[in-house]
């Protein structure tokens, strides 16, 4: 009885930065387990003085949120193909339960602007080979010109072919009221997403043992002591827990 949102599979595993990278042309690496993804900016064609320039790469929770509203919306109309040019910009604002204020518009058109304008390197380190593979989550996106209003913000995105078919194989239900929740707090949003990907999946009576440092790898390599980590994800687990209350998560 919840709406909800669809998060990649990937990106309940591996996730984008939580806070804004230092320069423009920063790339970022998130791991875990044996699966790897680097995230690398792309420079894009200013339209006004035809010069290529760096928008820095997506982050935060906004950046989560809007992708998986992006998510949910190709699936449900099973299409590559979005439309968020200004027209339909005030619904999309709303539906992400964002007040329709100017600065709340600027911030959403840049993070769609940012997931349009970088590549994901996925990598899966296998025993006997590695494999790579290079997968946008935009592969196409429209900006139309305007003497009066120059704009580097994509009125039309498409998915690229890679990121929606493994959306639509593997779309991963979060719910839309949950996320709104916790749309001040990036790394309670990245737990939440990767619970709701493993949890169901393991085996009553099987349960898995995951030790502080491989938390910390996965959802705290800003943290440079194990100790200072462990005291903020025991307040993050709280919070998530508080409203995913089927989750079954025992701390030692």
């Amino acid at each position: 009885d919840r709406e909800m949102l669809f998060q990649a599979a990937a990106m309940c595993q591996v996730f984008l930065p939580r806070r804004e990278p230092l320069t423009p042309n920063e790339i970022w690496e998130t791991e875990s387990g044996k699966f790897n993804m680097t995230v690398i900016p792309l420079p894009v064609l200013n339209p006004q003085t035809h010069k290529n320039e760096y928008l820095g790469l997506p982050y935060g929770t906004k950046a989560r949120i809007i992708l998986a509203k992006l998510n949910t919306l190709a699936v449900q109309s099973q299409s590559r193909i979005i439309d968020v040019s200004s027209a339909n910009l005030t619904q999309f604002v709303t539906s992400l339960n964002l007040s329709e204020g100017g600065n709340q518009f600027a911030a959403v058109r840049e993070q769609i602007a940012r997931l349009s304008n970088c590549i994901m390197r996925v990598t899966f380190d296998g025993e006997d080979y590695m494999t790579n593979a290079n997968m946008p989550i935009v592969s196409r996106f429209n900006v139309f010109k305007d003497q009066n209003n120059p704009q580097r913000w994509p009125e039309q995105i498409e998915l690229s072919e890679l990121y929606f078919n493994t959306l639509i194989s593997h779309a991963v239900p979060i719910s839309e009221l949950h996320l709104a929740a916790l749309s001040n707090n990036a790394t309670a949003i990245d737990l939440y997403c990767f619970l709701a990907h493993r949890l169901h999946r393991i085996q009553k009576g099987k349960p898995i043992f995951l030790t502080w440092k491989t938390v910390k790898d996965q959802f705290g390599r800003e943290y440079s002591r194990l100790a200072d980590f462990r005291a903020n994800f025991i307040k993050v687990i709280s919070l998530v827990k508080s409203l995913y209350t089927d989750a079954r998560i025992e701390l030692k």
